[in-house]
C-alpha cells in the first residue's frame, strides 16, 4: 500500500543521523528560550504568566518552521536518489527558511491581542454594578477568547505540516485539496502528529516525575539549570518523532501531487 511506503520512507529518514545533529541543536535553542522565560516569570503573578507562557513555545513554532522548510529541501533531494551535500542545500534554502521563522510573529500578535481582550473584559467585570451585568450578558466573550487561544497552535501544527513545503519550493498555495479530500488530508495529519504528541507526553512525563522528586527549590537559578540539564536528553530523544512529522508532511504533500 502507499500508505505503507509512505510511513516506512519517513520513519526511516528520521533516523538519519545527520539530520539528527541538525535538528537537535534547534530543539536545545528552543529548551533554552523555554527555560530562560520560565526563570523571568518565576514568582510573576499569574495573569502575567498566562500572557507570556506562550511566547516561547510560539517562538518555538518560528525555529520549528524554518529547520522544516531545511528538511523538506533535503529529504526532496534524497526521495530522488541525488547526492546530499548540506551545505550546498543551506545556502540555497536561507531566504526560504527566512519564512519559516516568520511564522512565529503572527502567533505571538494574536495570542497577546486576545490575552489583552481578556484582560479588558476582566476589568469591565470589576466595575461595580455594571460590571457584573456586563460579566453576564458577554458571559460568552472569555470563552470565545479562550477557545481562540488553543485554536492557535493547532492551526499552527496544520500550517508547519502542510505550509512546510509550499515555503520550501516556492509554491502557490492550493486548497483545492483540503476541500475535495478532507479525511485524507487530516487523517494525514493525525498519523504524523500521533507519535510526536506519545512522544512529548512520555518525556514529559519523565520530566515532570524527576523535577517533582528530585528539583531544587527556592533557588531559581540552580532549578533552571537543572530544567536545561534535563532538556538535554528531552531533546535528543524526542528529535527522531519531529524528524518524522517533517518528513511524512512532505509524503503528503507528494501524495497529493500524484492524485491530482
Amino acid at each position: 500500500m502507499e500508505l505503507d511506503e509512505m510511513l516506512k520512507r519517513a520513519y526511516h529518514a528520521s533516523l538519519t543521523r545527520e539530520k539528527i545533529f541538525l535538528t537537535y541543536p534547534v530543539l536545545l535553542l528552543a529548551s533554552l528560550i523555554i527555560v530562560f522565560t520560565f526563570a523571568i516569570l518565576h514568582q510573576a503573578h499569574d495573569w502575567i504568566i498566562f500572557g507570556a507562557i506562550c511566547v516561547p513555545i510560539y517562538l518555538t513554532f518560528g525555529l520549528l518552521g524554518s529547520l522544516a522548510v531545511f528538511i523538506h529541501r533535503i529529504y526532496y533531494h534524497e526521495l530522488r536518489g541525488e547526492t546530499v551535500n548540506y551545505k550546498d542545500i543551506l545556502k540555497a534554502s536561507f531566504n526560504r527558511m527566512l519564512n519559516g521563522v516568520f511564522l512565529a510573529l503572527p502567533l505571538i500578535l494574536a495570542h497577546v491581542g486576545l490575552w489583552l481582550l481578556m484582560g479588558l473584559f476582566y476589568l469591565i467585570q470589576g466595575i461595580p454594578y455594571f460590571g457584573p451585568v456586563f460579566a453576564v450578558v458577554f458571559a460568552m466573550l472569555p470563552f470565545a477568547f479562550m477557545m481562540a487561544m488553543g485554536l492557535i497552535p493547532l492551526i499552527a501544527l496544520i500550517v508547519l505540516f502542510y505550509g512546510s513545503s509550499f515555503f520550501a519550493f516556492d509554491l502557490s498555495f492550493d486548497l483545492s485539496h483540503f476541500k475535495e479530500r478532507p479525511s485524507l488530508v487530516m487523517g494525514h495529519f493525525v498519523i504524523a502528529i500521533l507519535p510526536l504528541l506519545l512522544g512529548t507526553f512520555f518525556l514529559g512525563l519523565i520530566y515532570w516525575l524527576t523535577m517533582n522528586l528530585f528539583g531544587v527549590e527556592n533557588n531559581v537559578v540552580a532549578i533552571s539549570l537543572q530544567r536545561l540539564f534535563l532538556l538535554l536528553p528531552f531533546s535528543f530523544y524526542l528529535t527522531p518523532f519531529v524528524l518524522f512529522f517533517f518528513h511524512f508532511g512532505l509524503e503528503s504533500y507528494r501524495s497529493f501531487i500524484k492524485k491530482g
